[in-house]
């Protein structure tokens, strides 16, 4: 799950409804900058990996934290839509299961 002691996985939904899409990039950049900030500031928070979904409207983000605090200040702090935050558990498939799905 998470890799420093204390620290777990939370997936970050956000609804993206109504931004323009000339503003994705830039909102992307300020939730990456606020959680470096939180970092800095002694948060324990670290931006893992983003999925966007164009036609849902749709961000989803994996941070990895000490709890949903550090996230949703920092969420707030990027002026981010928030929607929902959920811990989760994360694992990657072997090589071997990945190439077996037939899945590109």
């Amino acid at each position: 799950m998470g890799g420093a002691a204390g620290l777990r996985h939370f997936l970050i939904e956000h609804d993206l409804q109504g931004l323009p899409s000339g503003h994705m990039t830039s909102a992307h950049d300020a939730l990456d900058q606020a959680a470096r900030l939180q970092a800095r500031r002694g948060g324990q928070i670290r931006h893992l990996q983003r999925i966007f979904a164009p036609e849902e409207s749709r961000c989803l983000c994996l941070f990895e934290s000490s709890g949903t605090g550090v996230i949703r200040a920092g969420t707030d702090a990027a002026q981010f839509p928030l929607a929902n935050v959920v811990a989760v558990m994360s694992s990657r498939p072997s090589s071997d299961s990945a190439a077996t799905t037939g899945e590109k």
